[in-house]
């Protein structure tokens, strides 16, 4: 009988191991905030986690995750399960071709392109010509400043630890703008009412937003596929967006929702795989 119930507890395990640990971001409004670090926790990151750890039919204990040590906290060594904090699917982070640990994803739930934000009552940006020589900044662990100076060499990239430092920096004038995805900046600007997203002025191809996972978990994996492609299939992730971006809708009415909702063939041809498509 021991024995028995032994192989039955064991066959009703599995990963991760008790509560799945999720490193979400918590000085972004909007996406993934919490005041001060601390309990509770809002953005549309924070609904998706949520819907992450139903679906391995976890509770979900919260993690904050800085930008730059998103990819090093998934070699399966530190104590987080899954990363859901913004974080863009690419080749480079799924092979581990940058030089840091190789992971996967599921997703996407969100879509986007990098933007700009500035202040209030400033000289109008109605192209990319309009910052030509101007200081831009851009916070560490990110794809933003290699975009800039790919894509648009006249402007002069300033990178500082994290969002908030950015947040700052243009606050007191040091920078004319401050560059990440526009649902980051959407976010900032329902918080910090001095401040406004560009419109219509973006670089780079989509990002498409992921749920990181550690190397080795496939069946996971698939959960978390599954449970974002029925996610995107009910009202709820409009729902969730709406609430928790409701820039984003007065900014873009007509189109936000076609616009960063992805399709349940996206969320196949993105997850679970080693390369993008593959």
């Amino acid at each position: 009988m021991l024995l028995a119930l032994t192989a039955v507890s064991g066959c009703g395990s599995s990963w991760p191991e008790g509560d799945v640990r999720i490193g979400v971001k918590v000085d972004q409004p909007g996406t993934g905030y919490a005041e001060q670090g601390y309990p509770p926790y809002s953005g549309f990151d924070i609904r998706v986690s949520e819907r992450a750890a139903e679906a391995l039919g976890k509770k979900a204990d919260f993690k904050s995750v800085e930008s730059a040590v998103r990819q090093v906290s998934l070699d399966g060594e530190h104590p987080v399960d899954l990363v859901v904090a913004t974080y863009s699917i690419n080749n480079e982070r799924l092979t581990g071709s940058n030089g840091e640990p190789a992971h996967d994803f599921a997703g996407p739930y969100a879509i986007t392109f990098q933007g700009f934000m500035v202040k209030k009552g400033g000289p109008a940006v109605m192209s990319l010509s309009d910052l030509d020589g101007a200081t831009v900044c851009v916070w560490a662990g990110t794809t933003s400043e290699a975009t800039i100076k790919r894509e648009a060499p006249h402007m002069v990239p300033v990178q500082k630890r994290t969002a908030t430092d950015c947040i700052d920096e243009l606050k007191a004038g040091r920078v004319r703008a401050v560059s990440t995805d526009q649902l980051i900046l959407y976010g900032f600007s329902q918080v910090h009412k001095d401040l406004e997203v560009v419109p219509d002025v973006t670089l780079s191809d989509a990002q498409y937003y992921g749920i990181g996972l550690p190397k080795g978990h496939r069946e996971a994996c698939g959960k978390l596929r599954e449970a974002l492609k029925e996610y995107v299939r009910s009202a709820d992730w409009t729902r969730d967006f709406k609430d928790q971006l409701p820039s984003v809708a007065t900014a873009e009415p007509g189109k936000w929702e076609t616009g960063h909702k992805p399709t349940e063939t996206q969320i196949d041809k993105f997850s679970c795989r080693d390369k993008v498509g593959s």
